[in-house]
């Protein structure tokens, strides 16, 4: 038994109580249905966003930002700023913010800003490296990197919405790396690597996506994809302000890069 009362049993009970259990925002999944659709347009995916006030005005910032309007031409039509960005921009923006809006986390506004902004950016660090070291995505989908990355604290926001709701307003939920790890095997019996693992079976994700989550703290991890995504989680905690706008991220993702270029090799290990 823990300190706080819960052990690794009981946490794996309250994380699998399916009458309870955390859902997918329905905009994630509308948004992943066109995504996958080789049918589906840009009318389709407009649709979805106009639904939802912040995500259009997100998808406007970021049209509208100096990384995408090199030339400063204002637009203020959804539509063309899904022209200017393409569709697959466009979604991991919009796939980002239907969970920052739509999982409701027991903590402040701020907080989860934060939590989703770290999110994204490891999101777009993923996709990044696994571009560059295995371009053809023999060993994972890139699409898949930039998932893993943005689910990849998933397990965080499930101990606070189903095994502790003070989760974000311990210490715990301040920690980074190694300190995070030790502190939540304390309070819960387990880390929040094995709880997202437990979420995202749940909600029927692919072996090597939830598999990937359970590993992205480990340096040693045997799968490609953890591997992929432990690197960007420390290039992130490591190069990268801890409170992010959101809309800045791309923009600062590249001058990290552009000054401090990622260490690949941990990945081909």
């Amino acid at each position: 038994m823990s300190e706080s009362g819960f052990d690794r049993n009981s946490t794996m009970e309250l994380l699998a109580f399916s009458e309870d259990l955390p859902s997918l925002p329905d905009r994630f999944v509308k948004i992943q249905k066109i995504a996958q659709d080789p049918a589906s347009s840009a009318d389709d995916l407009a649709a979805v966003i106009r639904s939802d006030q912040a995500t259009t005005a997100m998808i406007l910032k970021f049209a509208n930002s100096p990384a995408y309007n090199p030339t400063h031409t204002p637009i203020g039509e959804l539509s063309k700023a899904i022209a200017r960005l393409g569709s697959r921009e466009t979604v991991h923006i919009a796939t980002a913010m239907s969970l920052m809006y739509g999982m409701i986390l027991p903590t402040g506004m701020a907080n989860i800003r934060a939590f989703w902004g770290h999110a994204f950016a490891v999101a777009l660090v993923c996709e990044h490296m696994a571009h560059v070291v295995d371009p053809a995505g023999k060993n994972c989908n890139h699409e898949r990197a930039f998932m893993t990355g943005l689910l990849h604290d998933i397990g965080r926001a499930a101990l606070g919405m189903r095994v502790d709701f003070s989760y974000f307003e311990r210490e715990v939920g301040h920690l980074h790396d190694a300190a995070l790890i030790e502190a939540e095997v304390a309070y819960y019996g387990m880390h929040h690597g094995e709880a997202g693992q437990q979420l995202l079976q749940l909600w029927q994700f692919p072996d090597a996506l939830s598999q990937a989550v359970a590993e992205h703290h480990n340096p040693e991890a045997t799968q490609f994809l953890a591997r992929v995504c432990y690197a960007a989680n420390a290039y992130v905690n490591r190069h990268l302000p801890e409170r992010l706008s959101f809309d800045s991220i791309h923009e600062l993702i590249t001058e990290a890069i552009a000054v401090s270029p990622p260490d690949y090799s941990t990945i081909l290990s």
